[in-house]
């Protein structure tokens, strides 16, 4: 159990004489499958099935049907191998150490036939004192992965776990601490992977090894701040160190401390303080301001070790306790409630390895630009890269971090919750610097599934059993993990499990956190979400299918129908397909093609989230949270995402992103009136000019109003309410009521409200003119009709960014701007090709 060093490898170029770290020395792999002869060439970081694929032994996991053709790689045990040539000098350091930032996930490791570790945690880094197996020349280094189904099956117990994601007969995922939804999940394949799926150095260092640096502030005030520092070091002797702080801003001034350190474990703390502190600020509250601390660890005058740390300052309360409605649950930032716009993030691919750095500035782009400022990292997953935080970091997105637990009853026995402390307190210190993590969560839905979902009748538990699953689950859940938070980073909150409260009922929506599933799994109407609305959302959601030009990366034209084998087995919910036909059906009318039917599928799916999170910011301060289900893909599949695998944004992203936007019109019809709601998440009073106008599809004017008005800050308002008869005579299934907000900034915000679903509009088919221009790299087109527009779809051939702006409803008579990243040269008008929802059915 070990703090990875980040920056070692900065250092080494700086001072090789003093501490060293080559990872160059072991990136030449080789791998095979266990009882075969011949040896492959290997990836590290990567994973037996993506070795497999690039020597080209297995075919494309992700295309047509191939995943049930590879079920038999996860019966399989590995073997890596590779060799470390070290020079005479190489080996003159006090301490060398083999570093393992990931290995997934029961590994024997051998340096030259000696066994130096038994891995057996996905979850954790290991770090093994190696100078003494170590010699001159050529060092055989061979990790020997178990298959993980192999391992489960020996430590196995007599009762069944309700693990219903684990797709297989027997369910042995709970035994392992391993990714869970490698397993399978209602929205993921079945890959269970082995390999080195992060990366391994040898790290080499003299006198002493700087193990860990914690940073903590407090009595925060816009004065000044009060920073601990605590610092763990492992010593090889007695020896005098010199510590040296400085901020590359210069904060402060140098802080100098000096220390006698003893062979083994040394904890040093230093406070100081910073006058006049910059705050780091969520996205729309402010400035993500991080400083950076640099720490020169010295000895009669000579650095031995530097390294640095990003930094933010700020306070994040959760307030969870009863009040006048229930149980509140909500987040306050720097002493400011904020309402929380966010999202559920899984794993962006089955095959962790293959997620490179530019998909992560991806993703993260795309959460800014949809004005997000929460991200959930689920608990079936990974506990993600350093890169993850810190660019949540550095956008001002705050962390929900679930521990990788989900949807099942997990053992509690010793054996077991030794490997979790490991696993906890690992990934706990890894973590704790960032400004970004607010909230630390034991598991998700466990405590709902066990008192809810019928686990203990379907199952037959006896009542022997039954308490034994619930000391097992109150051990780990409710002693284990939050006396380590409280030991370790004792200044977040720590939340056993989310949701605290199920939505079999109204009443239990007054209570914590909520995930509202009665849209999707019980059927219930979109409209449903405007009725139960919970005091924080922190999962609901609605599935799409990614748009043809997704589909046709993973199949043959031959599979492109619902129905098919390959559309089905890129379908893991087992009723998800049917289910979105259902919900079409209700909404739409019946799409001409497959194409139109994944389109109609992502428009319909953007409009019944958009609901939901209107309903909940139009419910604040009740309401403090909203978090819909899910982010992204882990393969190319029919899901709940906003984003597909391959990073295109479906309609849901778009709708978002206006959503989510720091002012929100929202517009809510009774059965006598329409009302208008203005939702501020600005810190500071808003004044606009509000109009209202009542058009027909045409464009003509039924109905004008245009009223001044004041926006309170943090605040949610029903401003304007309009009874129907001011809107005199017109037809509700071709006419459409815009709302346009001009603040004094000069910013526009925009909605539109239609009275019948859109199955019942008579909508005409439109000639939509297109001109365009380039600026820069961007490729700007303006678009127009005469004629309303529902819902429009540009794309161009062979272009995978994403627009500005999609899936709008392009107004009649007025002019809609976006752009592209786009090369001029290889553009062709030609290629711009339209579809609304006018186009998905026979006029």
């Amino acid at each position: 159990m070990f703090e990875i060093d980040r920056n070692i490898d900065t250092l080494s170029n700086v001072l090789p004489g003093n501490s060293k770290t080559n990872q160059e020395c072991l990136l030449k792999w080789k791998f095979r499958q266990v009882g075969k002869e011949n040896w492959h060439n290997a990836q590290v970081p990567g994973c037996n099935f993506t070795d497999l694929l690039e020597n080209r032994l297995i075919e494309d996991p992700f295309y047509r049907d191939h995943e049930s053709k590879l079920q038999w790689i996860e019966k399989e045990d590995w073997e890596y191998t590779t060799n470390i040539h070290l020079k005479e000098s190489e080996l003159d350091f006090d301490r060398i150490q083999l570093v393992f930032e990931g290995l997934d996930t029961y590994a024997d490791v051998y340096l030259n036939d000696t066994l130096i570790l038994k891995a057996n945690n996905m979850f954790i880094g290991w770090k093994v004192d190696v100078k003494n197996y170590l010699q001159p020349g050529v060092n055989a280094v061979r990790v020997y992965f178990h298959s993980p189904l192999k391992i489960a099956d020996r430590i196995k117990h007599d009762i069944t776990y309700p693990a219903g994601n684990d797709h297989s007969k027997e369910k042995l995922s709970v035994y392992t601490r391993k990714a869970p939804y490698h397993y399978g999940w209602d929205w993921g394949p079945r890959f269970v992977s082995c390999g080195i799926w992060r990366p391994i150095s040898l790290q080499s260092t003299n006198h002493f090894t700087v193990e860990d640096i914690h940073i903590r502030q407090s009595t925060l005030t816009d004065r000044s701040v009060l920073i601990e520092t605590a610092i763990e070091i492992d010593s090889l002797s007695d020896l005098q160190v010199a510590v040296d702080i400085t901020c590359e801003t210069d904060a402060f001034e140098k802080i100098s401390h000096t220390a006698k350190l003893n062979p083994g474990k040394n904890d040093l703390k230093i406070s100081f303080s910073i006058k006049n502190p910059r705050k780091w600020w969520p996205k729309g509250m402010g400035d993500p301001y991080l400083y950076t601390f640099r720490f020169d660890f010295g000895h009669k005058g000579e650095i031995l070790h530097s390294e640095s740390k990003r930094i933010g300052i700020r306070t994040v309360e959760v307030i969870n306790e009863p009040d006048e409605f229930g149980e509140s649950f909500y987040f306050i930032v720097n002493g400011t409630p904020l309402f929380i716009k966010g999202v559920n993030y899984i794993p962006q691919d089955s095959f962790v390895n293959k997620v490179e750095e530019k998909r992560y500035h991806a993703i993260f782009q795309a959460v800014a630009a949809a004005n997000m400022n929460m991200i959930r990292v689920w608990g079936g997953g990974i506990y993600e890269t350093d890169l993850f935080y810190d660019l949540a970091d550095e956008h001002g997105i705050l962390v929900w971090q679930d521990f990788m637990f989900a949807c099942t009853m997990y053992p509690g026995d010793q054996d077991f919750l030794s490997i979790v402390e490991q696993e906890a307190v690992y990934n706990i210190k890894r973590l704790r610097n960032h400004p970004s993590l607010a909230i630390w969560c034991g598991n998700n839905e466990i405590k709902v599934g066990w008192e809810s979902w019928g686990w203990k009748e379907e199952y037959g538990y006896s009542e022997k059993d039954e308490k034994k699953l619930q000391a097992y689950y109150t051990g780990l859940f409710e002693r284990s993990l939050p006396d380590l938070i409280c030991k370790y980073d004792p200044d977040r909150f720590y939340l056993p499990s989310s949701p605290i409260s199920d939505f079999d009922s109204l009443q239990k929506m007054s209570y914590g956190d909520n995930h509202y599933w009665g849209v999707w799994h019980r059927g219930e109407p979109f409209s449903a979400y405007r009725i139960h609305v919970p005091r924080f959302m922190s999962e609901y959601g609605f599935q799409s299918f990614p748009l043809i030009e997704s589909v046709r990366k993973y199949s043959e034209k031959q599979d492109q129908y619902l129905r098919s084998e390959v559309m089905q087995l890129h379908q893991k919910h087992p009723k998800g397909n049917e289910i979105i036909d259902e919900y079409l059906q209700k909404y739409y009318k019946k799409p001409k093609d497959f194409e139109s039917f994944l389109y109609l599928s992502q428009v319909l799916q953007a409009e019944g989230i958009k609901t939901g999170i209107e309903a909940h910011r139009r419910k604040r301060p009740f309401c403090m949270g909203t978090l819909y289900w899910q982010l992204n893909d882990c393969w190319p599949v029919a899901s709940w995402s906003s984003v597909d695998y391959y990073g295109k944004w479906k309609a849901l992203h778009y709708f978002v992103k206006k959503a989510y936007d720091d002012i929100l019109i929202s517009i809510v019809e009774s059965s006598s009136q329409v009302e208008c709601h203005l939702v501020s998440d600005r810190l500071a009073e808003t004044t606009g000019k509000l109009k209202l106008e009542l058009r027909d599809f045409k464009g003509n004017e039924h109905f004008r109003m245009v009223r001044d008005v004041v926006i309170k800050p943090n605040h949610s308002e029903a401003i304007v309410i309009v009874p129907f008869e001011y809107f005199g005579d017109y037809d509700p299934c071709a006419s459409y009521l815009h709302v346009n907000l001009e603040v004094d900034c000069g910013k526009n915000y925009d909605a539109i409200h239609y009275f019948k679903t859109v199955k019942d509009l008579k909508l005409e088919k439109p000639d939509i003119k297109v001109d365009y221009g380039f600026r820069d790299n961007d490729l700007e087109l303006v678009l127009s009709s005469q004629v309303l527009v529902k819902n429009l779809y540009v794309s161009i051939e062979d272009n995978d960014q994403n627009f500005s702006d999609n899936f709008f409803d392009l107004i009649p008579g007025q002019e809609k701007k976006i752009c592209i990243t786009q090369d001029s040269a290889n553009f062709n008008k030609a290629k711009i090709r339209l579809i609304s929802v006018s186009d998905t059915y026979e006029l």
